[in-house]
């Protein structure tokens, strides 16, 4: 049984034999001159692109620059009729069909220009690089491993306005939303993930019965009119006609009529199709027959001849059947464009389909492959159970609507939290009581919102803690999710906890409300994108900066006044809100932070991107998916690293070494230094609180430029008994406390088959939905201020002015130039001691073309005349 499934793995993969740095001959007997060879092995065609050609070609020693083409030749096929392009999609499907009976693909390439006039230009520029090494005569192999294909092949096709297959534009890397000049980015915290692998997500929670087998033909599915009959194939399966002769005769149009016993004799013949004055008759047919109803059809008589003309109009094609098709495409590329699947099928089958036909199969398919968004809310009680009897230590709390009912056996889905025991133990592990909130909407049919709080680990990376899928973003949720979480970390009133977040709906009284002793800090990115609505520009940006930056009370004053002396508008703006939410001078050194951006929360939103167009436990399982992997990425991270401290902070002790050597130090003899700077600034260490009068130690738990400037002046005076430099440091930085926060390992759930069955007399449905006007929106909502992303295409045009080459003034072209002035400029044109407006101008111009016009209808009267 393994060899079998070995065998059917290994047949989409092939050799290629690449000739490549030569050229063709011009005439008949075409040959390939010069060059070299190099062979590629285990080139894996279901998932092979002509961007991974260009890969190869890298890896052999070429560099994007000038352009290759590529050629490919039929097996068994000689040079001079077998060459084919190989440049696009489709020259790669038919390239596929080659390989499972041949192994080895030969490959030619032309660089520069082609002598070939069939051929298309590869996507990519590459070009020969200059290797050291001489080429070994021998012919080298390698092994090329396909990589992951964040752009589809068939998304090159360009079927973006297909239905259903929007794309969605909310895509962000680390957190960044805008690439304006004007936007805010912390150098020192740039909250970054690592990535993570989801490509071979696959949910497996709800099974499609009818998509198990073909039975999609049954006659109750089609519909059955006088010139079409539709054979119920399932029945002919053993009839011992072979599977394209079977598909071939449901493209000819054949229809069944069953004559004799019941099932056990019947005469299938054509309904003819020839398009003739007279009625002809096709002499296609079969007889079949059983001696009983339990033994096999056997074909007793069959006649190829056809005279009528092919259908390629067949009702049997459903979207049933075409789902059954499709099933392990859609599973392997979800976003695959309608039109490349229509044109593949018609391809395959040589029949025709309607787009929305198409459409509706691949609905279907997804349907198999990631579940039904309704049923799935009846089986997630029976996935709680199992996802905390694999993860022990897991909260999972489930709200509903409350039913007036009590008898009804039914209940609405409300809410529901989860928190995973493994990141429960690992947070509490990492020494940080820091966790920034934020929420992000659900794509699928029914309404919601994803809750998420976040955590930083010991390299400063996110750790995600607790998420919630929720009915909106309100008091009432928010509440509920904080209330949640405040019971699994062990929270109270009077606890001394560190929140950051955007002014959204309902956080903010939310927090003040269970948690009045909890510093709360807003987003700075936030605050400035408000500002920005009433007050623009680099200068309002870097006043604000200073003012969030600035460590001590006195110089945030300082800065404040600066601020209030550019513009006192948006000074007095910015007081109204407490500097103890945004402000470094004015927060404490609880967290061990000094963050001001919530970018580790959209940071891991944007990871869960194509979780949120999903069913729920399809959504739950992803997001249990992605936690799994990055924790054993982030392991693999930990056990690579070297010091007493994580790499992070490494770096970041590096650049204050590289301040301190600029300070001069005098010790008082007891307890505390005198730092003092270039720029006259100067400050206090104090030896016993092991801090300084700049506070960056204290709210940061990293020493300062100005304590590890003291430091090296107290050992080079002789101090003894000093501590090294990294032991100055927090110990939420060290390495050992970044692998106690991993360590905890989420443990992965069985499939649905094992889920245990919950005792619960309810039956959980969806919430309710109001299906709205128009296509579903995918793309996320910019902000006002917010300028579009154009990379990759052309600078917008808009509000720009056009300036004439001609006479250099504004407002229009060239090509509509006639003298005149621009937007601003009025001409007036003196004519007769008058002054003749612009608009009088252009009415004696309208005279003149008129008489032009009659003088060459006179012209044209008397050549004719003369004609005459």
């Amino acid at each position: 049984m393994l060899v079998g499934l070995a065998k059917v793995e290994l047949s989409s993969f092939c050799t290629f034999k690449i000739h490549l740095g030569g050229m063709f001959t011009k005439y008949l007997g075409r040959r390939y001159v010069g060059g070299s060879i190099d062979y590629v092995d285990y080139v894996d065609m279901d998932v092979f692109s002509i961007h991974e050609l260009d890969d190869m070609m890298k890896e052999i020693g070429y560099i994007n620059g000038e352009p290759i083409y590529y050629h490919f030749l039929i097996p068994e096929i000689e040079i001079d009729y077998g060459l084919l392009p190989l440049g696009n999609d489709s020259d790669v499907l038919l390239l596929s069909k080659h390989v499972a009976n041949h192994k080895e693909i030969i490959v030619y390439t032309e660089h520069g220009t082609t002598r070939l006039h069939t051929y298309f230009m590869s996507p990519n520029k590459v070009v020969l690089e200059e290797i050291n090494e001489p080429i070994s005569p021998e012919l080298s192999r390698k092994k090329f491993t396909s990589t992951e294909m964040g752009d589809d092949d068939y998304q090159q096709m360009g079927d973006n306005e297909e239905i259903g297959d929007a794309i969605s534009d909310e895509t962000s890397t680390n957190g960044s939303i805008s690439e304006d000049s004007d936007f805010l980015v912390d150098e020192l915290n740039m909250v970054e993930d690592i990535e993570v692998n989801m490509k071979d997500f696959h949910s497996g929670v709800y099974s499609f019965p009818n998509l198990d087998n073909h039975q999609s033909f049954n006659a109750p599915d089609v519909t059955v009119d006088d010139d079409l009959e539709v054979i119920d194939t399932h029945l002919f399966e053993s009839a011992g006609v072979e599977e394209d002769e079977r598909k071939k005769l449901m493209r000819r149009g054949v229809v069944p009529e069953m004559t004799g016993g019941p099932w056990t004799k019947s005469r299938i013949k054509c309904k003819d199709k020839t398009v003739s004055s007279q009625k002809a008759t096709c002499p296609w047919v079969v007889l079949i027959s059983r001696s009983d109803e339990e033994s096999d059809w056997m074909v007793k008589t069959l006649v190829h001849e056809h005279r009528c003309v092919q259908s390629r109009s067949i009702k049997a094609c459903t979207s049933k059947f075409l789902a059954t098709t499709i099933l392990q495409q859609v599973e392997g590329n979800p976003t695959i464009p309608v039109k490349a699947l229509r044109v593949e099928l018609q391809k395959t089958y040589e029949v025709g389909m309607s787009r929305m036909k198409v459409f509706r199969a691949k609905q279907l398919a997804q349907k198999h492959v990631h579940g039904d968004y309704e049923k799935q809310y009846s089986l997630l009680r029976d996935y709680v159970l199992e996802l905390q009897q694999c993860n022990p230590g897991t909260t999972v709390k489930i709200d509903v609507y409350s039913e007036p009912n009590a008898n009804l056996e039914t209940r609405m889905f409300k809410r529901i939290y989860v928190c995973l025991g493994a990141l429960k133990l690992g947070f509490k592990a990492g020494l940080r009581d820091f966790l920034g909130f934020d929420r992000a909407f659900m794509k699928g049919p029914y309404p919601g919102q994803v809750l998420t709080a976040v955590g930083l680990d010991s390299n400063n990376g996110i750790y995600p803690l607790a998420y919630a899928i929720v009915e909106a973003e309100n008091k009432s949720s928010w509440s509920w999710f904080l209330e949640c979480l405040g019971e699994d970390l062990e929270l109270s009133t009077n606890s001394n906890f560190t929140f950051i977040s955007n002014r959204q709906k309902g956080i903010l009284p939310a927090i003040a409300n269970l948690f009045p002793s909890a510093e709360h800090r807003f987003c700075l990115r936030h605050i400035h994108e408000n500002m920005k609505l009433q007050w623009r520009g680099k200068e309002h940006r870097d006043h604000l900066w200073e003012c969030a930056t600035a460590t001590t009370v006195r110089h945030f004053d300082r800065f404040m006044e600066d601020f209030n002396k550019f513009n006192s508008k948006a000074c007095d703006w910015l007081k109204k809100i407490s500097p103890k939410h945004w402000a470094r001078a004015h927060i404490s050194g609880r967290a061990h932070t000094d963050i001001l951006l919530n970018n580790l929360c959209e940071v891991f939103n944007s990871k869960l991107l194509d979780a949120r167009d999903k069913p729920i436990i399809t959504c739950l399982k992803y997001i249990r998916e992605y936690l799994m992997k990055r924790i054993c990425i982030v392991q693999n991270m930990i056990d690579k690293s070297q010091g007493p401290l994580t790499p992070t902070a490494t770096k970041l002790l590096d650049g204050v070494k590289k301040d301190a050597s600029q300070y001069t130090c005098i010790f008082n003899g007891a307890e505390k230094t005198q730092v003092t700077g270039t720029m006259g600034e100067q400050f206090v260490v104090n030896w016993r609180d092991r801090n300084c009068s700049c506070r960056h130690t204290e709210i940061t738990g990293i020493p300062c430029s100005h304590l590890v400037s003291a430091i090296w002046d107290k050992v080079e005076h002789g101090a003894k008994n000093v501590p090294p430099l990294e032991e100055w440091v927090h110990p939420c930085y060290r390495l050992s406390t970044w692998n106690e926060m991993y360590k905890y390992k989420v443990q992965p759930i069985n499939g649905r088959s094992m889920w245990p069955k919950s005792d619960c007399p309810t039956t959980l449905t969806p919430p309710k939905h109001t299906k709205q006007v128009g296509r579903p929106k995918k793309k996320r909502k910019r902000a006002q201020t917010e300028e579009p992303n154009n990379q990759g295409k052309s600078l917008t045009r808009k509000f720009l002015t056009v300036t004439c080459s001609k006479c250099k003034n504004k407002g229009h072209n060239s090509r509509s130039c006639k003298g005149q002035g621009g937007q601003t400029e009025v001409r007036n044109v003196v004519a007769g001691g008058k002054k003749l407006s612009k608009a009088k101008k252009q009415g004696d111009g309208k005279k003149e073309k008129s008489k032009m016009k009659e003088k060459t209808k006179l012209k044209d009267k008397s050549k004719m005349k003369e004609k005459v």
